[in-house]
């Protein structure tokens, strides 16, 4: 890695001259994001490296990022487009922002292996977060709700995230890995009081597990309306697609927006994975096409609609299926309400179409 400094315009200034409301007071600190309507602050700022991250949205960067977001859109912005890098440049001379010192972000960075101590703890805390679950009524209650079997639960370690993490990851021998944890994103630190948090806390636990059984990132989502954003992602690691790594490149793969019809579609015997929502990284666009045989299934919505195609666009050889649930908005909602054997036909039917060929056979 380069460690060279280099010169950036300040990404502080910058967010405040585009309207963001910045307190500088502390490290990483919280704003409402720009890029979409909320109350609950999900845009993450992190001064001193000059970097930002939008929980809702899964999307992220540096000034240059930020400024080629806002003006070309978040799913349009390619910093590796020269014509619009070169724009976004011209905006910030123009302007005259003072100058910060960072650290060069290499994008190599986002693609390099975790190492096996990140392996290891992270696999510590989904066994954790398991376990929790196991105990924990609500949340229990909330998955069986939607359908998933406990079967499923257990086979793909769901857990939940009781607060508890801090005084377990106390108990193990080695400070490295409590280090780790707010490397990773586990923990956070109030930099004014020291006191620390657990970032997932009160939220459902999807780790995304591979072929081998190893543990590459755990996705938090929330248990009712009032926990903003939707999803949350470890800030520290590589951001995955939830399910991606379980399956073969060669297998026919459907990606959904929502983790729940992942799931949903999964117990029906359909390989699928989710990003948790509408953005794709620009690494995960690259992992994604890695798959000869890929399909994006739509939620019966607009915005859900028009986030596949931007995906196709992105990745031309998947296949944008829209879909359709009887005036439900998504898969899993369908198969609550209406039946799990009507929801399997109609996503069989849908897939058919995309030319996805599947045998229904009764649940």
């Amino acid at each position: 890695m380069n460690n060279k400094m280099d010169q950036k315009p300040d990404l502080v200034e910058v967010l405040r001259a585009h309207g963001v409301d910045v307190d500088t007071r502390g490290g990483r600190i919280s704003a409402l994001c720009p890029f979409h309507d909320e109350k609950n602050p999900s845009f993450s700022i992190d001064p001193g490296k000059g970097l930002w991250f939008c929980f809702h949205d899964h999307i992220g960067g540096d000034v240059y990022d930020f400024v080629g977001s806002m003006k070309f859109g978040l799913d349009n912005w390619d910093s590796r487009n020269k014509v619009m890098f070169k724009e976004v440049v011209s905006i910030l001379e123009a302007k005259n922002f003072k100058q910060q010192k960072i650290t060069p972000r290499k994008r190599e960075e986002k693609k390099k292996e975790l190492s096996q101590n990140v392996i290891f703890l992270l696999g510590h805390v989904t066994q954790i977060y398991h376990q929790n679950l196991l105990q924990e009524e609500k949340a229990l209650a909330y998955l069986t709700g939607r359908g998933l079997t406990e079967e499923f639960i257990r086979a793909h370690k769901l857990g939940f995230a009781n607060g508890n993490l801090g005084v377990m990851l106390s108990m193990l021998p080695e400070d490295v890995f409590r280090d780790l944890a707010v490397e990773a994103g586990l923990i956070y630190i109030n930099t004014r009081g020291g006191r620390r948090w657990e970032f997932m806390k009160g939220r459902i636990a999807f780790p995304d597990i591979d072929r081998d059984g190893r543990v590459l990132g755990i996705i938090g989502r929330s248990l009712d309306q009032q926990q903003n954003p939707n999803y949350l992602t470890l800030n520290g690691l590589p951001k995955v697609i939830w399910g991606f790594h379980r399956f073969s490149q060669w297998q026919p793969l459907i990606v959904h927006e929502s983790i729940m019809d992942a799931c949903t579609a999964q117990l029906m015997g359909v390989p699928s994975c989710s990003p948790c929502g509408t953005g794709l990284a620009w690494h995960l666009v690259e992992e994604l096409k890695k798959k000869k045989y890929l399909g994006f299934l739509s939620q019966d919505d607009e915005p859900s609609k028009r986030a596949i195609e931007r995906w196709k666009e992105k990745i031309p050889h998947g296949r944008a299926i829209v879909g359709e649930y009887d005036g439900h908005k998504d898969l899993n909602e369908m198969a609550t309400e209406v039946g799990w054997e009507a929801a399997k036909t109609r996503l069989f039917a849908l897939l058919e179409k995309g030319g996805f060929e599947y045998e229904v056979q009764k649940t």
